[in-house]
């Protein structure tokens, strides 16, 4: 069948979005790892990134990401849990694009 560009294109586009994504949370996670937590904070944010990672990757990234940025600034605390659903979601998101490039090349749309 042969390679679409717009499928060369996206997938180019994509791991380096997921790349430079990636790097920004791990730059987030030796921010958060210098700060003593809060030992009344919860981590239940964190928690909860987790799990909708694997559920909705997209949703548990991004809260992550804001889990991960107020535990940097004292607020909260569960740090692994944030930097473990950052991995799962873009690993989740990842294979969900390829699911979707691989489709679209073998014609499973129509």
């Amino acid at each position: 069948m042969g390679a679409y560009p717009i499928t060369i294109v996206l997938i180019v586009g994509g791991a380096i979005a997921l790349i430079f994504l990636l790097r920004f949370g791990i730059r987030q996670n030796a921010k958060a790892a210098a700060v003593d937590p809060d030992p009344d904070a919860t981590g239940a944010l964190a928690v909860l990134s987790f799990v909708l990672a694997l559920i909705l990757p997209v949703i548990g990234v991004v809260l992550a990401h804001v889990t991960l940025a107020r535990i940097a600034r004292g607020e909260a605390s569960g740090r692994v849990f944030a930097y473990a659903a950052l991995w799962v979601g873009y690993a989740l998101i990842a294979l969900e694009v390829g699911v979707v490039v691989f489709l679209y090349q073998n014609n499973y749309w129509t």
